[in-house]
Order: structure tokens, then sequence, then C-alpha cells
């Protein structure tokens, strides 16, 4: 009985070993080049999304983007997270407006942009909430 409790004890711990070390999704939006609808999109160099270079979707909250890289990078450059970086912002979320915050965890709100609001914005962004 006693062997039996400690091979369940082994095997529930190897268990949650393997449910840990399993790598997180990241929200990448629908991984398409453009920005789609319902997406959230920043852009490194803002140009009115024109171009697909650099940018970063997302469908969902962030709370650091200090770990979130650009896509669509051209070879010559090495990739580079995008947090303090992205000069255009396009919200293309059909429920909600976007609250991007100046520091990580959603701490000292920048400011709120509403659904469909496409512009250059400040480079503070190092994280961001939906329907905030």
């Amino acid at each position: 009985m006693r062997v039996r409790q400690i091979i369940a004890a082994a095997m529930t711990g190897a268990a949650a070993v393997a449910i840990a070390a399993a790598p997180a999704q990241a929200d990448r939006g629908d991984s398409k080049a453009a920005c789609n609808k319902g997406e959230i999109c920043f852009q490194w160099i803002y140009d009115n999304f024109s171009t697909s270079s650099y940018q970063r979707h997302f469908w969902y909250n962030d709370s650091n983007h200090g770990d979130d890289y650009w896509s669509n990078i051209p070879d010559l450059y090495p990739a580079f997270v995008i947090k303090d970086d992205a000069e255009g912002l396009w919200n293309r979320d059909t429920t909600c407006a976007v609250t991007i915050y100046d520091l990580a965890n959603y701490a000292t709100p920048y400011t709120t942009f509403p659904r469909d609001f496409r512009a250059a914005i400040s480079p503070r962004n190092n994280s961001h909430k939906r329907c905030a």
C-alpha cells in the first residue's frame, strides 16, 4: 500500500512538472501580416498601416510588452521587443476600446483609444487592456 502511495505521488508530481513546462501560447492575433478585424495592432514606425513590416497584433490583453517581439522584420535587423517603441495603433477590436498603459501590469494608464481608432501614438506602451 505504501509503495502505491509513493508511486502515485511521484506520478502526480511528474504531471505537474510537465504541465508547468508547457510553453504558453503567445497572442499573435490571427498571425496574418495585415491588421484584420478584431485585432489590436501596434506599428513601430507609423505609416497608417500601409506596410506590414514591424507590426504586432493581439486579440486580448497583454500585461507586459517587454516579452513581445515585432513581426515581419527584414533580415537585416535583429528581433526586438515592442515595449516603448510603438508609434502607431489601430484598434480593430469589434467590441471595445483599448487602454494603453505606461508601465507593465496595467500600471499608470496612458490613454484609452476607441474602436476603429488608427493613428500615431506616443511610444509609451508597456501593456494594454481591452474593455478596461
